[in-house]
């Protein structure tokens, strides 16, 4: 099984056309189970299903009442399984995409996109993931108060919750920090990617770091004891004041941890 983490943008109910609020209002938070089960069936044919309409409301959502709001993640499985697969093609080697990823199942891929961005520019998908981590540009968006630690039937799990709008912000203060910092260039990057990625959405709503299965990749004790926004930030605001001895020490001890995390990815 790949443990996965998830960053996931919830918008209000009333913000999406009505065939699709009908489909969403009867599911729980949790019921994901379909987008899970359309999720394997594609990678054991290694074949991408038959086209059809990302955005029917068959589809399914996350759903959560938040301060009597009703608030919405749409799973929009097959539009983040098209440009997942040709994301993956075209990230490993020519010469060996063929065995994980055939020709023409990547250019049908990217023709069924092209398609879709025409006929409706504007949607979306509403979630992003990573197997075996969390990446930290992740933990920018959030304060340590917005940590939630919760138990359920799957054990102990993490996920942090911020209105949109202060997540954007605290995201480009943290892109100003490093851009000042001469940090490596790559790490700007990735984080005014993810900012770009979430200022195409309205400013009203939610947004959730989900720990996933990656949580299962801990102890009880340790995922008790993670504070990783609260070290993300420790790091930045050291940059931020020039002290970058400590900005170092804090990296580096959160860089280890999730690279031990991570090194499962390698064994399986």
């Amino acid at each position: 099984m790949t443990q996965t983490a998830y960053l996931r943008v919830y918008q209000p109910l009333s913000s999406f056309p009505e065939n699709e609020r009908e489909g969403w209002t009867g599911r729980g938070e949790e019921d994901d189970s379909g987008e899970h089960e359309t999720s394997r069936r594609w990678l054991i044919s290694a074949a991408l299903p038959g086209a059809g309409s990302q955005a029917q409301p068959t589809e399914g959502a996350f759903v959560r009442e938040v301060n009597g709001q009703t608030l919405v993640c749409p799973w929009r499985t097959r539009l983040r399984m098209l440009a997942g697969l040709v994301a993956f093609r075209g990230s490993i080697p020519e010469e060996v995409a063929d065995a994980f990823v055939p020709e023409h199942e990547a250019k049908r891929a990217a023709r069924e996109l092209a398609d879709l961005e025409e006929r409706d520019p504007d949607v979306r998908s509403h979630i992003v993931h990573a197997n075996w981590h969390v990446p930290l540009r992740w933990f920018s968006a959030f304060n340590e108060s917005q940590r939630i630690l919760t138990e359920d039937r799957k054990g102990l799990r993490i996920r942090y919750e911020a209105p949109l709008s202060e997540a954007r912000a605290r995201m480009q203060k943290a892109a100003l920090i490093l851009e000042s910092s001469w940090i490596d260039e790559g790490i700007v990057i990735s984080i005014k990617e993810l900012l770009e990625w979430l200022e195409g959405f309205p400013e009203e709503g939610l947004l959730e770091l989900d720990y996933g299965t990656v949580a299962a990749t801990f102890r009880d004790e340790d995922l008790v004891e993670d504070n990783s926004a609260a070290e993300v930030w420790a790091c930045l605001e050291a940059l931020e004041t020039g002290d970058v001895v400590r900005a170092g020490r804090v990296f580096s001890r959160l860089t280890d941890r999730w690279t031990e995390v991570r090194a499962r990815e390698v064994v399986n």
